[in-house]
């Protein structure tokens, strides 16, 4: 199973959902993390943090949803100001997404 983790998009946010310590659990339970560039930065976790631990750092936002068959996020989905694209459309088929979604305020998403 593939488990990817974004950047967060959303201004002003600085954590990720998932350190490298947990990238490391994931791993041995069988997952394959994949990671997307910089996605740590702003939580203070470098590429090569999460590289060590046992992910594998992808490009893009674009390349992460095609390929993971789980997302962890922090913030609800929303749209992606490099895609211009949603990102509940940048899941692919049959994806799960695992995060907050603010169902009072986002009453479209749930």
């Amino acid at each position: 199973m593939k488990i990817g983790v974004p950047k967060e998009v959303v201004e002003g946010e600085t954590r990720v959902a998932a350190i490298p310590a947990t990238v490391s659990d994931l791993k041995k339970l069988g997952g394959e993390v994949l990671i997307e560039k910089g996605a740590g930065q702003a939580a203070s976790f470098s590429d090569a943090d999460y590289e060590k631990a046992g992910a594998i750092v992808v490009g893009d936002a674009a390349e992460l949803y095609s390929q993971a068959d789980v997302i962890l996020k922090v913030q609800p989905p929303t749209k992606h100001p490099g895609l211009n694209k949603h990102e509940v459309d940048l899941l692919k088929n049959e994806a799960t997404l695992v995060g907050f979604l603010a169902p009072t305020t986002n009453r479209e998403l749930v």
